[in-house]
């Protein structure tokens, strides 16, 4: 077994690279998508294919996707000596990196649906209401109306995690580990009583995982501490869902953990081009694939047009990349919290 990454005498470096990070991001986008591709439309491929059998656990990327952001925000915070007085700038750079990609999706939702009245039965309709409530990601709180794209919950449930992070920094970032495992011990009793799947409290166990990952990095949590608390959360989330959400869980956790500089290059481009990939994968497919469905018979010729829905989704991904969340990140860059006193000292 290869030695830890993390080791008591390690704290967290300012330079520190995690490179498996890349690589989940691009196995979780690249899961989740095909999932929805095969999976998406129960009558496009059989039931008995063993290719959709095989992709029809990829919906779980969504809960490596959370452990990721529990271990990167509380990360990238401490990198910038992030305090309880920079919320506000803290909310902004997280809204210039994440919110611009996710409105000019929503405008790409609603040109692809407008253009799929051609061949889809009923006509496309807008409700402005329904359009206004995903800015601020509010559709959770007004039950009668959904997400124009069905992905979208996911970020919802990681602005909420932001508000929280941010808020909560004076008992989360704590040096000692007490208030961090009291603080985590009640989000994750909340789990047992509430049943809110919009909400972030049925998938805090998630981000606790990436969090407790986060302070063994930072030198917070001894090795024994590390351990124990991790199995703690892990038996919350199987208590809540069952072993296939904990394999979830545990494969970022083990990577994250002994294997950070684990390097896979065409991962890493699709770690790279993920976040765009997410957003756009799922209107394609529910649009283009009962088109196929119309003119396509047979399990062989329906898995070859996924194969190149596939690969034409990557290319419209990574141009979405180019020209709008490269963009966005630079934005985001532009705004600094903590850091202008970390350069005086």
């Amino acid at each position: 077994m290869p030695q830890s990454a993390i080791t008591d005498q390690e704290p967290l470096r300012q330079n520190a690279n995690i490179a498996s990070i890349e690589l989940l991001r691009g196995l979780a986008s690249a899961v989740v998508c095909l999932y929805h591709f095969t999976n998406g439309n129960n009558n496009f491929i059989s039931e008995a294919n063993w290719i959709k059998a095989i992709t029809g656990k990829g919906w779980l990327g969504v809960e490596i996707f959370f452990v990721i952001s529990g271990f990167i925000i509380p990360y990238s915070m401490a990198r910038s000596r992030y305090r309880w007085r920079d919320f506000p700038l803290f909310m902004l750079k997280r809204w210039a990196r994440i919110d611009p990609p996710f409105w000019l999706s929503i405008l790409f939702v609603l040109g692809l649906n407008a253009l799929a009245t051609l061949w889809l039965i009923p006509p496309f309709s807008v409700s402005w209401t329904r359009i206004f409530l995903h800015f601020g990601y509010l559709i959770p709180f007004f039950p009668h109306y959904e997400w124009l794209n069905g992905v979208y919950w996911t970020l919802g449930v990681e602005f909420q995690y932001y508000i929280l992070v941010g808020l909560l920094y004076p008992v989360l970032f704590h040096k000692r580990s007490l208030y961090f495992w009291l603080t985590a011990g009640a989000f994750l009793t909340l789990t047992v009583f509430i049943y809110q799947p919009a909400f972030f409290f049925d998938y805090s166990m998630f981000f606790f995982l990436g969090f407790a990952l986060f302070r063994r990095f930072d030198g917070q949590l001894k090795t024994w501490e590390f351990y124990l608390l991790s199995a703690f959360i892990f038996s919350f989330v199987y208590y809540n869902f069952n072993l296939q959400y904990v394999l979830a869980g545990f494969f970022p956790w083990l990577l994250i953990a002994f294997w950070p500089n684990l390097k896979v290059p065409g991962l890493r481009w699709l770690g790279m081009i993920s976040y765009s990939l997410y957003l756009i994968h799922l209107p394609l497919g529910k649009k283009l694939i009962p088109l196929a469905a119309r003119y396509m018979d047979g399990d062989g010729p329906r898995l070859v047009f996924v194969f190149f829905l596939f690969c034409f989704t990557l290319l419209l991904a990574y141009g979405f990349y180019q020209l709008i969340e490269r963009p966005a990140m630079r934005w985001s860059k532009l705004v600094h919290y903590g850091e202008r006193k970390a350069k005086s000292e």
